[in-house]
């Protein structure tokens, strides 16, 4: 498994190496800056929406939990009554 994600890391590698390296030198820093700033754009594009979406914003909406409605002669309570009407 290892050999296999060291192949597939070295071929990635190299075909990234091989597209910057065809990019003109003066051009590196431009076309680094344009990726950087797509990233942010899409980035903020991204968080806004979300930010904004009504089904994310109802995903935290706190719902309490509510106490059972349990008879008191449950089979737990005829437990706690014998336990410590023995103990006494």
């Amino acid at each position: 498994m290892k050999q296999k994600v060291r192949k597939i890391n070295l071929v990635l590698d190299d075909t990234l190496r091989k597209a910057c390296e065809r990019i003109p030198q003066k051009k590196r820093k431009g076309v680094v800056l344009g990726m950087c700033f797509l990233f942010v754009v899409v980035f903020s594009f991204m968080l806004w929406d979300s930010f904004h979406n009504q089904e994310a914003n109802n995903v935290f909406e706190i719902k309490h939990i509510e106490p059972l409605d349990l008879p008191q002669d449950s089979l737990n309570q005829k437990f706690k009554n014998k336990f410590h009407g023995q103990k006494q």
